[in-house]
């Protein structure tokens, strides 16, 4: 856990969306949120509440997705007898003012039993509220393009981010301490992109989005978007060559790489691919982020024309 650029983040949809809401107040919410959609991805979804669901769950298309939308206090105490009776892959986004353990007394009675169906986020005033409930139907919608957040929170020493399909990212605070500081309250203090494309810290004036989370997490995944270039990938095929050979390796010294792939990536007919530049590494007895490092130096003192000599070279073998 991409550079497509925003517009392509529109080019396609996803199957058909249905959201059900369990209370008017969050069916108001949600029908202006979809209100601020474009008219052709407002039509993947469908908007139902609580009290319509048993009607519409029977003639539901068997691709469709589901996402819940509710607070606790739409759930029945222990006890008693639940509305809610989940599909067993629709998702469920909870609105909780706590206290944890009316939580715990009312989950149960939903079912669920995986973290990827269910996101509990903090109910707070409307205008939050209806911020996260449109960047999850937008993201929703969305197929292509960057990972939209909807979602985020500090959790001890992790920033967390939420995917709409409910996927999440950790990254680690210590990673993010060169960019936004050390700070708890400042750390802590971001603001999230209205349609969810990146968090804000207004203190250091820092913008990141999904995928630049991604790197800093996995700084291998930096390369990725670019490896859908031919180019760049010979490029960085000839750059992974130069290394090697500068370190006296040949290519059958790599560990878990075999000769022929790493031929293969080396002449730009192959992405390095995460595990790939993690072998490498190892091979040439350096940490990862340094490997990389040494890398983008080769790329950059490289002349563009001789880009694609590497495919015209037979590495040492």
């Amino acid at each position: 856990m991409a550079t497509e650029t925003a517009d392509s983040r529109h080019s396609r949809v996803r199957q058909r969306i249905r959201v059900i809401s369990t209370n008017a107040a969050y069916a108001r919410l949600c029908r202006t949120s979809l209100n601020r959609l474009p008219p052709r991805l407002r039509k993947t979804i469908d908007l139902q509440t609580a009290s319509s669901r048993t009607r519409a769950n029977s003639q539901r298309p068997p691709a469709t997705q589901t996402l819940y939308i509710s607070r606790l206090a739409d759930l029945p105490e222990k006890g008693g007898q639940s509305e809610l009776k989940i599909p067993g892959d629709a998702r469920h986004l909870l609105f909780v003012p706590g206290p944890i353990e009316a939580v715990a007394a009312r989950l149960p009675l939903l079912g669920i039993r995986s973290p990827h169906r269910l996101h509990l986020a903090a109910e707070r005033e409307e205008e939050s509220v209806a911020g996260l409930i449109y960047r999850m139907l937008s993201g929703m919608t969305h197929a292509d393009g960057p990972q939209p957040i909807v979602d985020a929170w500090v959790d001890q020493d992790n920033l967390v981010l939420l995917s709409p399909s409910f996927d999440r990212l950790v990254v680690p605070l210590k990673k993010l301490a060169s960019l936004i500081g050390t700070d708890p309250q400042q750390t802590a203090a971001f603001e999230i992109d209205e349609d969810g494309t990146f968090l804000y810290w207004p203190h250091a004036d820092v913008h990141l989005g999904w995928e630049q989370f991604q790197q800093i997490v996995d700084p291998a995944a930096a390369i990725a978007p670019k490896q859908r270039s031919r180019h760049f990938n010979r490029r960085y095929g000839a750059a992974i060559r130069e290394q090697r050979e500068a370190s006296g390796l040949r290519q059958s010294d790599i560990p878990a790489v075999t000769a022929r792939h790493l031929r293969r990536i080396e002449h730009g007919e192959s992405p390095a691919t995460s595990s790939v530049l993690r072998a490498l590494a190892d091979a040439h007895g350096l940490p990862l982020d340094d490997y990389l490092k040494q890398l983008a130096t080769r790329l950059r003192s490289a002349p563009a024309e001789n880009a694609g000599s590497g495919s015209k070279r037979r590495g040492r073998s």
